[in-house]
């Protein structure tokens, strides 16, 4: 009788290329120098439909990547970086990226971290600083419009992806842009939020001071809170998030339909 070895090392190799072939991308873990650099792949669309993988990843500043992180932007065929940050954030932690990489400013110019604490003291207290994230996020809705509005329209260009969109530290003028983007393209609202949570897990407060740890875990995450904030403003005052994307980001029926012929399979 022939050895059944050569028959079950085969189906073994046939299952587990099968299974290789359908694994998902991973979201994060992707460069050692930014560990909130995210996929936004795989996410359910309401039409039954997900986001595609390795077309557009959001990101906290790309100042400290390794040489292979560097690479593995040219692996990932990474065409356009779109920057949130201001002069004062460039100048201070340029970025590190493939020379072949378009760069596009959008600078938004938010209240920092430090000054939110040179106004407040050293000590001040939870309301003051989810008051201060608040008011932040709702900032992004009503004063920053034709920036998000530039993004919008980077994002219809095909011969822009694959896209990397950042600020600093990632959470909030990209959080707001990522809620906008999976909006747009009709993945619900708990989702997106998930989404937006996942910096909790990947972003951590500078070294700090004992007293400071407190307002740290405020200032430096991210809260339900903020984000639900700046969808207050715009259900507010245009009484819906798609009216918004119409109205402000020049977003309506035939650019959605082209962001999902992009960005959905």
């Amino acid at each position: 009788m022939k050895s059944l070895t050569p028959i079950l090392m085969t189906g073994i190799f046939l299952f587990a290329s099968c299974s290789d072939r359908k694994a998902s991308p991973q979201r994060t873990g992707i460069l050692d120098g930014a560990p909130n650099f995210r996929d936004l792949g795989g996410y359910s669309s309401a039409n039954g439909r997900r986001t595609v993988w390795r077309k557009v990843f959001r990101s906290q500043m790309l100042a400290q990547l390794s040489d292979r992180d560097v690479e593995r932007l040219k692996e990932l065929g990474v065409r356009t970086v779109i920057d949130f940050r201001d002069d004062d954030e460039v100048m201070k932690e340029p970025s590190r990226l493939p020379e072949s990489v378009r760069v596009v400013r959008l600078p938004i110019v938010v209240g920092s971290n430090d000054t939110f604490m040179q106004k407040m003291g050293d000590s001040p207290d939870s309301l003051q600083c989810v008051d201060f994230m608040q008011t932040v996020n709702r900032s992004l809705v009503t004063e920053f419009a034709p920036q998000y509005r530039a993004f919008f329209a980077i994002l219809l260009q095909a011969e822009s992806y694959p896209i990397v969109f950042h600020c600093t530290a990632g959470k909030d003028r990209t959080g707001f842009a990522a809620a906008l983007l999976l909006s747009a393209l009709n993945v619900d609202w708990d989702t997106v939020m998930d989404d937006y949570l996942l910096t909790n897990q990947f972003l951590k407060p500078q070294s700090l001071s004992e007293e400071a740890i407190a307002v740290a875990r405020l200032m430096w995450s991210v809260q339900p809170s903020y984000l639900s904030a700046a969808k207050e403003e715009i259900i507010t005052t245009y009484g819906s998030i798609d009216n918004y994307l119409n109205r402000e980001m020049n977003v309506g029926k035939a650019e959605k339909e082209r962001l999902m012929q992009y960005l959905l399979e």
